[in-house]
């Protein structure tokens, strides 16, 4: 029963963080992220995984990130700057909005510090409007732009991550929002009365 009731409540809590993203209609874009470049002396890797693909990064550095494929805004991928949003979990950087400045047609490179304290994955969005972080904006894809089984593209993510010596064996750093998800016994029942 206590595994139900954690399933269920799971269940939910994923719907909470998914339903705002389709009630809003953020999809995932035709842009692809394509590099991911230390500005500054930090440590990068990737991309890799199977499906959601990751770049581990390394906190407190600067990093240049290049997407190409852009079509959907930016006059076709042809003007001279593009709106773009990193989302995270991290509490006071929930999203940074930065500006894309124009390399070719479709492609676009800008800056982007990992704040000391990160943790998680921290996907990309483009075609955004700044400030409204919740309802604009389409996910970038992987680099090679891998479909899953039902034909939607998958997307990649910055993951903040710690290094051994010489930027090697980059590991993941866990935080509460992207750890194992604890519950208590009468977690089903806050959420049912919640909703009631």
């Amino acid at each position: 029963m206590k595994l139900l009731r954690t399933t269920a409540f799971l269940g939910a809590m994923c719907a909470l963080l998914v339903l705002p993203a389709l009630v809003y209609g953020l999809d995932k874009g035709t842009g692809r992220l394509i590099s991911v470049t230390p500005a500054d002396g930090g440590c990068v890797a990737g991309p890799s995984g199977n499906t959601t693909e990751a770049w581990d990064i390394q906190p407190g550095f600067t990093y240049t990130i290049t997407i190409d494929n852009v079509t959907e805004c930016a006059n076709g991928g042809t003007d001279p700057t593009l709106n773009v949003r990193v989302n995270s979990s991290i509490p006071g950087h929930e999203y940074t909005d930065l500006v894309a400045n124009y390399v070719s047609p479709g492609v676009y490179q800008f800056s982007f510090t990992l704040p000391p304290e990160a943790w998680c994955t921290l996907p990309i969005l483009y075609c955004t409007v700044p400030g409204e972080w919740l309802t604009t904006g389409l996910f970038v894809r992987r680099h090679d732009g891998k479909l899953n089984p039902n034909g939607v593209p998958y997307t990649a993510h910055l993951r903040a991550s710690t290094w051994g010596p010489g930027c090697t064996n980059p590991t993941p750093i866990l935080g509460p929002e992207c750890g194992a998800v604890g519950t208590e016994e009468s977690s089903w029942g806050a959420i049912k009365t919640i909703y009631r």
